[in-house]
């Protein structure tokens, strides 16, 4: 038996299968506009996750090479900055222009006349130094470290270390007391002290004559007549009176006429005091800043596994021959003097020679311009040694910071090769998704010509059969 067609049951059949292809297409328009394979978690759940750690790797790896890019472009400023610093220590002696070349012609020049122009000239050149490593990649100053903010490298005035400004050798004088005073109104009063006093001479005429000196300046023996002055402290040390030094270690309270150090980070470099050197021993080995450039960034027991970040803390001392000071002995051959003379070979140590290469440079050009501009003899004897010393300990220096120069150059190839490789990563990530995510045009296009024929033959077969359903229900109703 046939089953009688119905126009209730043609009617139901109709709208079910034109609801599936208006579903299709619509489907199908929406997959050619958006290109995506999916747009919501619940068409392909198990794509969707896939998808959606696919997307998280990409943007680490996005993170990662945003950084590791950044990286880069500091280590490129850095590599011109120790190159520039290179070229002013270079230790070739052909090399005309750097501070070696200037400092040899010092050394050896016949004619050393013009060692005060090569002391300014070296000065410059530590000048220079400084500014060189001073360099900012963006509002950063690139070797301060993991403090980026403020300026590493400060020229100050040179303190005074014996500096003891309440100590009893800082008073010129003593109150009755016994304390100290600078003030020779508040001094105790005492007879004047004969200084050429001998108690040998008799003859009241003979300076050296008498204890005291009358107010005629002539001697006696009787305090009580003798002229009265400001009792003066027998401890009293200009040295620990004024709180900085001079160039020629003077002591002086004036800090524009004062001699300079180098700083860094408000630590002086060419310091052996233990808490200097405990800050920067902490400073250049300790200080870290490490950033994920993709090189497995894991933690262990809280704290960071250095093997898989990357530190980008530059120290400027690392890369200027480090810091301290250092012992060093020099021996001044025999020689002739002005007059012919023949002066002994002598011996120096000294235990102050700086190990940064710019306190080094500064004070060589400091003690060149001390030099007598007639005929360039140095200031003292003491000064020719302490000169060969700092060039001893600048070429020693030049190869600590070749070392560094190296070193910097291997970081910066490797950096570039990790940029390269997270290209690459990047970009095969991203091929996955694009697989995953999105469909090919050309077949979103063609399953959209599909259902839109399917839904435009629905529309005419329902309608036909709706039709026949109508006719057959007049026929037999």
């Amino acid at each position: 038996m046939i089953p009688r067609m119905t126009v209730t049951g043609s009617l139901r059949g109709y709208r079910y299968n034109l609801q599936r292809s208006t579903y299709t297409l619509n489907k199908s328009i929406t997959t050619v506009m958006t290109g995506r394979a999916f747009n919501s978690f619940a068409e392909d759940p198990a794509t969707a996750a896939q998808s959606f750690t696919l997307r998280r790797a990409y943007l680490r790896t996005s993170a990662q090479h945003s950084l590791n890019e950044d990286t880069v472009r500091k280590y490129d400023v850095a590599f011109s900055s120790v190159t520039s610093v290179e070229k002013v220590i270079d230790t070739d002696p052909d090399a005309e222009g750097s501070a070696y070349f200037a400092i040899l012609r010092a050394l050896n020049d016949p004619d050393a006349s013009g060692r005060n122009a090569l002391g300014q000239s070296i000065t410059a050149h530590a000048n220079d130094l400084v500014q060189f490593m001073n360099g900012r990649y963006g509002d950063n100053f690139v070797f301060a470290g993991a403090d980026a903010l403020n300026v590493p490298l400060t020229w100050e005035p040179t303190t005074n270390p014996d500096y003891a400004p309440d100590s009893i050798a800082a008073f010129k004088y003593l109150k009755a007391d016994g304390t100290g005073t600078n003030d020779a109104a508040e001094a105790n009063i005492v007879a004047q002290l004969n200084p050429n006093y001998d108690a040998a001479v008799t003859d009241p005429a003979d300076p050296a004559y008498g204890q005291y000196l009358l107010p005629d300046g002539t001697g006696t023996n009787d305090a009580a007549q003798a002229a009265t002055v400001p009792q003066e402290n027998p401890q009293y040390d200009v040295k620990v009176t004024a709180p900085y030094l001079t160039s020629n270690g003077e002591p002086t309270d004036d800090q524009f006429s004062a001699g300079r150090s180098l700083f860094y980070r408000g630590v002086n470099v060419a310091s052996n005091d233990p808490s200097d050197l405990e800050k920067l021993d902490y400073i250049s080995k300790g200080e870290k800043k490490y950033v994920d450039i993709g090189l497995g960034y894991d933690m262990n027991g809280g704290k960071v596994e250095s093997s898989s970040v990357y530190n980008i803390a530059l120290q400027a001392v690392n890369f200027l021959g480090g810091y301290g000071l250092e012992e060093r002995t020099v021996t001044l051959p025999e020689r002739k003097n002005e007059n012919g003379e023949t002066i002994p070979a002598q011996t120096f140590t000294f235990n102050d020679i700086p190990k940064n290469i710019v306190a080094i440079t500064d004070e060589i050009g400091t003690i060149l311009q001390r030099c007598s501009p007639d005929n360039g003899d140095f200031a003292s004897t003491e000064d020719e040694a302490r000169f060969n010393a700092l060039v001893e300990s600048f070429e020693e220096s030049s190869y600590r910071i070749k070392d560094r120069y190296t070193e910097l150059t291997t970081q910066s190839q490797f950096l570039q090769n990790n940029q390269k490789q997270l290209e690459s990563n990047a970009y095969t990530i991203n091929e996955q998704i694009q697989s995953i995510d999105y469909v090919d045009p050309a077949a979103a296009i063609s399953d959209f010509i599909f259902a839109k024929y399917c839904y435009d033959t629905a529309l005419k077969v329902g309608n036909s059969i709706l039709n026949q359903s109508l006719m057959d229900y007049m026929n037999f109703a």
